[in-house]
């Protein structure tokens, strides 16, 4: 009964504001508009903290390339995306194991290593220099202020199977617990590293989607699994190490891979313990898997805001699986938009994070290139390309900055409409410095929409297959605006 109020207030709202306006522009919107979008400022949601991507694996080849500047300026600065969350990559050092399990450029190279003139294992942070690059050409324009140290899997040197690519059974953990306070130690000398070279680490992430089943007969990238107990013994060792070490940081888990009851008993465990608690700082899931499931991801935020509504929850990893457009489809960027929609409306996430902002592409049996990646690259980082989804991210970072509230907006037919609402998908904020933004989705056929909001300036940019990031009007605030077909559009009133 709530929503048919809801829809029956929007149109006579959309109506009277009609009629309050200049008597041409209200006949054009009573000719134009089907839809109308009821959008109250004063109806808070989550606090934002900001957009980002994971430099694995792609920034120990990148940041020594001749595409690394143009890399860092194209998602770190203003110009380009503006990501603020920069998440590198602690790799478990298989590129050095003579034990490896993997030989492609997801092989890491590790800070810790064997030392065979001494026999022991040491650190030499003059490893890894690529990744290193690639973070100090991102941190120099000014944008990123969170960097996440994550861990995909312990140091190869502390596991079972000697390997950073899971154990040799499945769904067993790869890390003895009589390591777990090694593994520890290890994370914390190199958390300490890097914040006294400045580098702004605000969370240390030790496991990443411990419910996937990590090594047994497939190995393709470095993973451990965790049963909920295993994780939560693990993260009390850090807890301690954390508090003892009196590092500035806080820690985010447990990365779990998919939204649902799965990622509740991981989240569950952590949250409800007492020492984990102490510094706790995010609660972290990726949306794999879950495209298109907006009742499953509105249910997964309804147990945020019921169980866990006093701590930050992080949605730290998303990309197509599988990927199966082109990177220059538009229809790439299309499904990225609906996701990102979904996690920040539908799940309340507090940040998000694409998965990769390079990598690597493979040629399909259709002659498509096919990549997850923000931007694409050739193995070596000789070729750059920019995918499609590069610009559905832009229509949220650019306009959307750490420190804005999401706000209420609601699409509604107008009377005589045959538009159907589920081809819309809309968010909106209210920025630190008092702009409004809206971004809007629209899946279906060309249609104008009713803002329902007067006063001031407004800009209205717009993507579609013909043109990316178009500035298609940019003026005083008009009654609505033009959606085309199969596009992605972001207002920004000021």
């Amino acid at each position: 009964m709530l929503n048919v109020l809801k829809i029956v207030l929007s149109y006579f709202l959309a109506v009277i504001q009609v009629f309050v306006v200049p008597v041409t522009q209200g006949a054009d919107f009573l000719k134009n508009a089907s839809v109308t979008l009821e959008i109250n400022e004063d109806l808070e949601y989550q606090t934002f903290n900001g957009f980002g991507t994971s430099a694995a694996w792609w920034a120990q080849d990148a940041g020594n390339s001749q595409y690394a500047d143009e890399i860092a300026k194209a998602l770190f600065s203003k110009e380009g995306l503006g990501l603020n969350i920069y998440r590198y990559n602690i790799g478990g050092g298989e590129k050095h194991n003579p034990n490896a399990r993997v030989f492609n450029n997801r092989a890491t190279e590790s800070f810790y290593y064997f030392n065979e003139a001494t026999g022991e294992y040491e650190y030499d942070f003059t490893r890894d220099a690529g990744a290193q690059k690639m973070l100090e050409k991102a941190l120099s324009y000014g944008c990123v202020d969170t960097v996440v140290l994550f861990a995909n899997s312990p140091h190869y040197s502390m596991t079972e199977s000697g390997s950073a690519c899971g154990s040799y059974s499945d769904n067993t953990c790869n890390l003895p617990e009589e390591n777990y306070e090694a593994f520890a130690d290890y994370f914390i000398t190199i958390t300490e590293y890097f914040i006294e070279k400045g580098v702004p680490v605000k969370y240390i992430s030790p496991i990443n989607e411990p419910q996937w089943s990590w090594g047994g007969g497939w190995v393709g990238q470095e993973g451990c699994h965790y049963e909920p107990e295993q994780a939560l013994a693990v993260f009390k060792v850090f807890a301690q190490k954390i508090k003892e070490s009196g590092l500035p940081v806080k820690l985010m888990a447990p990365e779990s891979g998919e939204i649902g009851e799965t990622t509740e008993n991981y989240f569950d465990a952590l949250y409800n313990d007492k020492e984990i608690r102490e510094v706790l700082g995010s609660l972290a899931y990726h949306s794999y898997w879950s495209d298109g499931n907006y009742w499953g991801k509105l249910g997964f935020g309804e147990t945020i805001t019921d169980k866990y509504s006093d701590i930050n929850v992080d949605m730290t990893e998303w990309c197509e699986l599988p990927c199966s457009h082109d990177i220059n489809d538009f229809d790439n960027a299309m499904v990225m938009a609906n996701v990102m929609i979904d996690d920040l409306a539908a799940t309340g996430a507090n940040s998000w994070s694409s998965w990769v902002g390079v990598n690597n592409y493979g040629i399909d049996e259709n002659g498509n290139m096919i990549s997850d990646g923000l931007l694409v690259a050739d193995d070596a980082c000789t070729e750059l390309y920019t995918a499609q989804r590069y610009y559905a991210m832009a229509h949220f970072s650019k306009y959307i900055p750490a420190g804005s509230k999401r706000i209420y907006t609601n699409p509604s037919r107008l009377l005589g409409s045959d538009i159907s609402l589920q081809d819309i998908k809309t968010t909106g904020f209210v920025t630190p410095d008092g702009k409004t933004v809206i971004v809007l989705v629209n899946n279906g056929q060309n249609l104008n929409v009713g803002l329902g909001k007067f006063g001031g300036k407004m800009k209205v940019v717009s993507s579609t297959a013909g043109k990316q990031l178009e500035t298609v009007y940019s003026g005083y605030s008009k009654l609505f605006v033009e959606c085309p077909e199969n596009s992605i559009t972001t207002v920004i009133f000021s």
